[in-house]
């Protein structure tokens, strides 16, 4: 830290931060010699992080030096940010048919993003909104996995993993994924009541002849 100063605020330009070196303390600090004068390269490493909420796209980060009244070239690179946006819907027949044809979305599913196979590293969650959307935002490209860890009301929940590639090309730089859920199977309901009517018809039917046989016998 001692050998630059960093400078956030106030700069006059279009940058985020302004990184000087003075080279004469550097060379008094023996950091540097002469014999290295226009041989060795000064590397400026510095790491950034997503801004909250960054959506899909290409940000462009440039950098450059300055010294005495000259500029270099300007150093540009390309970060491509990428999404992954999952629908959730019921997997009952759709509604209508051609461009008008409809699933039903389903909101209140909790999604978990993986980095690995056995899914042990979160990368983050998402829960599906009013119309069945999850979105995974400001991811690299790569491999992931994703799991829902949590159903709908009244659904299934599904226990696969299902494998999603992110590659530098993808189109708009969304991946787009689905997930069906199925509704929980009804257990009891009327056709129980039902048999316990009629298992207690005839029940009641053996009673009856029951007692009718030990009257006869005793008349």
């Amino acid at each position: 830290n001692d050998q630059y100063t960093l400078t956030s605020a106030e700069l006059g330009d279009d940058c985020d931060f302004h990184i000087t070196l003075d080279l004469i303390k550097l060379y008094n600090g023996d950091v540097i010699s002469e014999e290295n004068f226009g041989v060795t390269p000064i590397t400026v490493t510095y790491t950034a992080t997503l801004a909250e909420g960054t959506t899909a796209g290409n940000y462009i980060n440039t950098a450059w030096v300055s010294y005495l009244d000259k500029t270099s070239e300007k150093d540009t690179v390309t970060v491509k940010t990428f999404d992954i946006t999952v629908f959730k819907y019921d997997q009952a027949p759709a509604t209508g048919e051609g461009d008008s044809w409809t699933a039903k979305g389903l909101p209140g599913a909790i999604f978990t993003l993986y980095s690995d196979e056995d899914c042990t590293v979160v990368v983050d969650t998402a829960t599906s909104d009013n119309d069945g959307y999850a979105t995974f935002t400001g991811l690299d490209a790569g491999t992931y996995y994703l799991k829902e860890t949590a159903a709908p009301e009244g659904y299934v929940k599904s226990d696969k993993a299902l494998e999603v590639t992110i590659t530098v090309d993808t189109a708009d730089n969304i991946v787009s994924v689905s997930f069906a859920n199925s509704p929980i199977p009804h257990t009891g309901g009327m056709g129980t009541t039902l048999f316990s009517i009629v298992g207690g018809v005839l029940i009641a039917m053996a009673g009856t002849i029951f007692v009718i046989s030990r009257r006869k016998r005793r008349a």
